[in-house]
């Protein structure tokens, strides 16, 4: 702070003595009093008085001496210090004494010694005597400092200078147009750093100093030009040298290095330190391009700040930190100062728990016990057996007999009756079929990836539908991945030495990845229905039509502004070497955000989805884009919540995606995607696979033919074989699938191909199993004893039918089971193979039944098998042969397996499996690689392989805030904001905190806030316009409009509640640009959602702050980053229900949708187990009569294919 400053220090013990604080009028100070002597030193600006006085009481008042010129020249901008030392003893005991006398004195002596000093000092620049540009240029001069002579340049000052010259009137190196122009070129600065007063304080101080202090020539050398041209030879300042103390510019930097920039998330550092981002970002390199007026259009000349060791010529002022506020400000918000930020432990990465190398330690344990536990009952029942014991099961354990009987009884009796009508039964099953498949006529087919993966009443849904119905759906992004096949490095030689380019950046390579970019953009141009119809274009004015050049589109060629003269420009610096397209390629993916690296849309390309394959960089450091292997193009489509409105969208990416189908060039590897390439992927998919089905069930048809039927050479083939009971039993399985689709088709329950197509497969293995199983059973009655086909069909299906019942009951109870899934893919394949097996379980005991028994009436009439008009000249003797698969289990394989030590042998190994892999089974990784979801020959699998390689910057998330919060009240702001006064834990302050741990948050940046934004739009003078005429809405950009009237409430930094609602559809039709980087379209025009009542109150709905995830790739990284999000917004939710806020918040990002099963699938999958292993034993207790052993067997058994009878033989 200016003025004198004093300290007082004691050499022993009270009473302490405290010397008067120095004011430009006066002394304002108090006094104690101590018998003491007194060591008294003063320092002023370097020159020291000491001296050792002793005293009585004076009780003069020496504040009139300091009132003159003197005092006024003195201490006026200086550091002064004094200092009182004491008490001595041995010279002087004296009563109370005054200590204000003695300093005062000597202040005064140290004082006459800098006037002669102060004289020295004069202006090296005064006034404006010429124009560069839109910048006036300062004349130089060695002139005194002169007082102001306009009321307005003492505004100027009071406004932007107050605190460093408190007064107007005094002499100084500045006049009106310096400081027009002053104010002026700090507007930009305010605009990025004006969140934090401290900031642009301690700014100020230098910048205030150099354009009016009287004392320029102590710490400025300026340089002229003069232009001979000119009359008198004009000249001008264009170069200022500027001695600075390190230590301040160092403080001004801390101070301001943390500030936010709302609208994007964004450090100020990052556009404001020239080519260096934030992270790369230091107080001499942020000063660097403060003075640099060639790279920064708002400096008026050339300012080259110089660090030098002699106190005394250089600029120096103590500044505030960021934590700190000046007497008449605040301090900056946590958002814009960590040190503001409440002290709090940071979030934790979850906790792996007990493990065992890389092995959960719980499993481990509990896999060791049950392994050792079953080995030890193995080993201990052989040897129990060994010694002659035998166990046996208590009676109550065997169930009830009664029950196999009885179901036997009733499956012969069914068998007998579908055997002896077997064309009634065939006749009621097939209209009964028909009835069923008739409903396919209204079967609902979906290929929309959300559909398949997210239950409409899932949260992920239910949020993504709120979020797509209060703003718009996430755009469209249509994609290109581009490698060069030459993978050779670029050197390019600089003034500051080699810079090494990766391949991603060859000129030839480049050029090419541009022509193919105008050739896309170039797509429907000829139709009418260009890219400009349809594309995301935020920079178009409000009524405005889009034009090409206005659409969003992220490549490299942006930063040329899709200029080949631009690109191909070469020239020469002063050192003689090269600058070219490379030096713009450094500049722009350091700090995308220099107006010159702008795209023609009106924004910045972002390197991070302009470029890929660079290496990952270290925790905190930016990467190295200059090293990227590939570049991206990125080109965002509009999106809407009406699938009916797509289809323009849909027929312009159906171009695209020919296009780059046919497109082919030597010097790239392309890999590419649309919108709309999932949903034709899996259309594909669906149209690939039904040649799968087909073959899949003429193998199996053939396998059925052949081993039905007994065949024992050609001759005899077709007395022989079975293939109308063959054809019988595959139509019976397509039958089933068929009138599952028309069941569900009536239920208008929707499903995919991809489901129409695997169901086939399951219900034909099942089937198969029951087809040989009825066959076999039917071909092993003793036909003496039973001559009758009917009853032997009947026998046989008493024998196998409560097997076929147990096993087909426990399958659909575990497919309903899978029904319970919110997942839709899995729920509908669930619900459709359980009516399928149904089905085909209650055909095969009826339909198939009844066909084996015209099969077996063809067989003993001599009949053909396919040609049933022909007859056999001989009588068709059954084949008693057994088969050789038979032969070899009954004789060799059971015989051995049987054997003790094989057994307990067999049995230790599958225990010691089962343990194993039980210890293994939490390191498996839930998810599903991408690529394995699409045919391997989409376009879409090569896609995602470089997507993985390439791509570095995550997906945007949105934090939504619902309905509820005033936000014209400065308390509900509070709750949200993020600037100064706004609460410690409010939502822009916990979300900023969770950026600063993005390895463990998965939050890459600070998020947006429209909020913050506007606050700060309605504050600065070049931002808010209106037209004076009628009071309509001016561009910022127009400078012939007038400045909006600021109005504050009682805090003096919010906006009235009249101001906030007048001018809130102002800031969302203002388009961001270099004097007003707050306007609001670009960013927030479908930020929130706001209606105004007749009365002109506003009222704001929904709105939200979106940011970005960090890098996704793998399935773990997806949904992390959700689980993540959700914490976030829990403690966030917990702060407003704490505050009685009444408004909900949740967290949203597009692939939200495919990933949050994976949050639950552990205990889901759990769950399913548990459900079907408990199914099937209940099943198998009720189908056995209470079996417990046998239940017990069947419910460790995947697929128990063994009659019920054999259950009391246990």
């Amino acid at each position: 702070m200016p003025g004198v400053r004093s300290i007082s220090t004691r050499l022993t013990a009270p009473p302490a003595v405290e010397v008067g604080v120095l004011s430009r009028r006066g002394i304002l100070s108090h006094e104690r009093h101590g018998n003491l002597i007194w060591v008294v030193v003063v320092v002023v600006d370097g020159f020291s008085i000491v001296s050792k006085l002793a005293g009585g009481i004076l009780g003069i008042d020496w504040s009139i001496w300091l009132s003159g010129g003197l005092a006024e020249r003195c201490f006026m901008g200086r550091n002064v210090y004094g200092a009182v030392m004491g008490p001595g003893r041995g010279l002087l005991s004296s009563r109370w004494m005054s200590v204000r006398l003695i300093v005062l004195v000597l202040v005064l002596v140290a004082c006459q010694r800098v006037a002669a000093r102060d004289e020295e000092h004069h202006c090296v620049m005064y006034g404006v005597c010429y124009e560069i540009g839109m910048h006036k240029q300062n004349c130089p001069t060695t002139e005194k400092a002169k007082p102001l002579d306009s009321l307005m340049a003492e505004e100027i000052l009071k406004r932007r200078c107050g605190f460093v010259f408190e007064d107007e009137k005094m002499p100084l190196c500045c006049d009106l147009s310096q400081l027009i122009e002053l104010d002026n070129n700090f507007k930009n600065g305010e605009g990025v750093f004006g969140r934090c007063e401290t900031c642009t304080r301690n700014m100020l101080y230098s910048i205030c100093s150099m354009a009016c202090s009287p004392e320029q020539s102590r710490f400025l050398t300026a340089h002229t030009t003069i232009i001979p041209s000119t009359p008198n030879n004009i000249s001008y300042v264009s170069k200022v040298d500027y001695r600075i103390d390190r230590a301040h510019v160092q403080g001004v930097y801390d101070s301001c290095k943390g500030v936010i920039l709302p609208s994007s998330g964004k450090y100020g550092m990052d556009i404001a330190c020239g080519g260096w981002e934030s992270t790369g970002c230091t107080a001499e390199r942020w000063y660097e391009f403060l003075g640099d007026s060639i790279n920064n259009d708002y400096v008026p000349f050339l300012i080259e700040y110089q660090y030098p060791e002699n106190a005394y010529n250089r600029y120096n002022q103590d500044v505030l930190h960021c934590n700190e506020g000046y007497n008449d400000s605040n301090s900056c918000s946590c958002v814009d100062c960590f040190d503001s930020c409440p002290v709090s432990d940071p979030p934790k990465a979850v906790d792996p728990g007990f493990l065992v190398g890389d092995l959960n330690g719980v499993t481990f344990v509990v896999a060791v016990v049950i392994g050792g536990f079953g080995l030890v009952i193995v080993l201990f029942s052989g040897f129990y057996k060994s010694s002659g014991s035998s166990f046996e099961f208590p009676k109550f354990c065997g169930g009830f007999p009664a029950v196999n009987v009885g179901l036997t009884k009733f499956f012969t009796c069914w068998g007998t009756f579908c055997a002896a009508h077997p064309v009634l039964v065939i006749a009621i099953c097939s209209w009964i079929v028909v009835g069923l498949c008739y409903g396919i006529i209204h079967l609902q087919i979906t290929t929309d990836p959300v559909e398949l993966w997210a239950a409409p009443e899932s949260r992920s849904r239910v949020e993504k539908d709120y979020f797509d119905s209060r703003f718009s759906p996430f755009h469209r992004t249509t994609q290109l991945f581009i490698k060069p096949t030459k993978q050779n490095y670029v050197v390019h030689q600089t003034s500051t030495g080699n810079i090494t380019f990766g391949p991603a950046y060859d000129k030839e390579f480049l050029l090419a990845v541009f022509e193919l970019q105008e050739q896309i953009e170039l797509i429907g141009q000829d139709e009418d229905a260009g890219l400009e119809k349809i594309c995301y274009a935020p920079m178009t004015a409000a009524g405005q039509e889009t034009v090409l050049s206005e659409c969003t589109v992220q490549s490299v060629f942006g930063y040329f502004q899709n200029d080949y003269d631009k690109f191909n420009n070469i020239r020469t610096d002063i050192e003689g070497f090269e600058v070219n397209y490379l030096n713009t390629i450094n500049d722009c993916t350091r700090n995308a955000y220099i107006p010159a690296c702008f795209g023609p849309y009106g924004g910045p390309v972002e390197p991070g989805i302009a470029v890929g394959g660079f290496p990952k960089p270290a925790s905190g450091e930016s990467p190295d884009f200059r090293l990227a292997t590939g570049v991206i193009i990125t080109i965002l489509i509009k999106n809407k919540a009406n699938k009916d409105e797509l289809g323009p969208m849909m027929e312009w990416e159906k171009k695209y995606i020919e296009f780059m189908e046919q497109y082919r060039n030597p010097l790239m590897d392309i890999a590419y995607t649309a919108e709309r390439s999932i949903e034709d992927g899996i259309d594909a998919m669906s149209e690939a696979e039904m040649f799968t089905v087909i073959i899949s069930y003429v193998v199996m048809f053939v396998y059925i033919t052949i081993s039905l039927g007994k065949i024992s050479g050609i001759r005899t083939f077709f007395k022989e074989s079975k293939i109308i009971l063959a054809v019988g039993g595959i139509a019976v399985v397509l039958v089933s699938v068929a009138c599952s689709l028309g069941f569900f088709g009536y239920l208008r329950l929707a499903t995919t191909m991809l489901t129409i197509e695997v169901i086939p497969f399951l219900v034909l293995a099942v089937g198969v199993d029951n087809i040989f199983m009825l066959v076999h059973a039917f071909q092993r009655i003793d036909r003496v004893q039973t001559p009758e086909t009917d009853k032997a069909i009947g026998k046989a299906l008493g024998q196998i039918g409560p097997s076929i019942l147990l096993t087909s009951a426990s399958e659909c109870c575990c497919f309903a089971i899978g029904g319970l899934s919110p997942m839709p893919a899995v729920n509908t394949f669930a619900w459709y193979a359980t009516v399928a097996l149904f089905v085909d379980f209650v055909l095969q005991i009826t339909a198939f039944v009844a066909l084996m028994a015209l099969d077996e009436r063809r067989v003993a009439s001599g009949r053909l098998d396919l040609f049933c008009c022909v007859k056999s000249d001989k009588t068709m003797v059954g084949n008693e042969e057994i088969g050789i698969l038979e032969s070899f289990v009954g004789k060799y394989y059971a015989p051995y397996l049987m054997k003790k030590p094989v057994r307990l042998t067999v049995l230790a190994f599958f225990i010691i499996l089962s343990s194993l892999s039980l210890m293994v089974v939490p390191n498996v990784e839930p998810g599903l690689d991408q690529e394995l979801s699409m045919p391997k020959d989409s376009h879409l699998v090569k896609y995602f392989q470089f997507m993985a390689e390439l791509l570095w910057m995550g997906a945007p998330v949105y934090f939504v805030l619902k309905p509820g919060l005033n936000y014209t009240s400065v308390v509900d702001q509070n709750l949200v904001c993020g600037g100064v006064l706004c609460n410690d834990d409010s939502v822009q302050t916990q979300l900023y905190l969770a950026s600063r741990y993005p390895e463990i948050t998965r939050i890459a940046r600070p998020s947006s806030s429209w909020l913050d934004d506007y606050i700060d739009w309605l504050s600065i003078d070049s931002c808010c316009r209106y037209n004076s005429t009628d009071g309509s809405f001016c561009l910022s950009s127009n400078t012939f409009c007038q400045s909006c009237p600021r109005e504050y409430d009682e805090t003096g930094v919010r906006p009235t509640v009249e101001q906030f609602e007048r001018y809130m559809e102002f800031f969302l039709s203002d388009i961001p640009d270099d004097r007003c980087a707050k306007a609001g379209r670009a960013a927030y025009l479908t930020a929130l959602n706001y209606v105004t009542d007749s009365s002109g109150h506003l009222n704001v709905h929904d709105s939200y702050f979106m940011s970005y995830h960090t890098t996704v790739v793998t399935s773990r990284d997806f949904y992390e980053a959700l689980e993540w999000a959700r914490k976030i917004t829990d403690d966030i939710q917990q702060m407003l229900d704490e505050k009685g806020a009444g408004v909900e918040v949740f967290p949203y990002s597009v692939f939200y949708v495919f990933y949050e099963q994976y949050l639950t699938i552990w205990s889901d999958a759990l769950l399913s187990l548990g459900l079907s292993l408990a199914a099937v034993f209940v099943v198998t207790l009720l189908v056995t009569g209470l079996d417990i052993v046998f239940s017990l067997r069947a419910t460790t058994d995947p697929e128990p294919k063994f009659s019920i009878t054999e259950s009391h033989n246990l």
